[in-house]
């Protein structure tokens, strides 16, 4: 009996491994395409559906990505890992060149698109948040964002 039990549960994480690649295939197609281009050596660990169908998907790495039903990629979560040079790409470079100049030892922690353009969490131990427009400028913290 103990030697069936252990085989079952041997057999099951097996099996909850091997979903990682299937699960790749049940994302929108806008979101399957971003994981395989940004993503592609990395094994995904969940991914979470809301009532929006709205899809979050976490890596085994602990990088969480969301992406709307359609698939557009609104918020990625490096945690620790810092932000890959294929997804600066996805930001505009006066962004890149403001974090840069005047943040030149932080690395962006997480970007999440908003209606005005970008919002960019800078690692910690204090981290920093900065708000950017679509076109990559910088506001102010004491400007009104719509």
């Amino acid at each position: 009996m103990r030697n069936f039990f252990f085989s079952t549960l041997v057999l099951a994480s097996l099996s909850a491994c091997s979903v990682s690649g299937d699960q790749k295939s049940n994302l929108p197609s806008g979101a399957e395409s971003f994981l395989n281009k940004h993503f592609a050596d990395s094994q995904i660990s969940s991914v979470e559906t809301d009532d929006d169908n709205d899809v979050e998907v976490t890596l085994e790495n602990g990088i969480r990505i969301k992406f709307d039903r359609r698939g557009t990629w609104e918020e990625i979560n490096t945690k620790k890992n810092g932000m890959s040079e294929s997804l600066k790409k996805l930001l505009p470079n006066q962004t890149l060149n403001y974090i840069a100049k005047n943040y030149p030892e932080r690395s962006i922690r997480k970007v999440e698109k908003k209606k005005y353009g970008y919002e960019i969490t800078l690692n910690k131990p204090d981290a920093i948040s900065l708000k950017f427009t679509k076109g990559g400028a910088f506001i102010p913290d004491d400007e009104e964002v719509q």
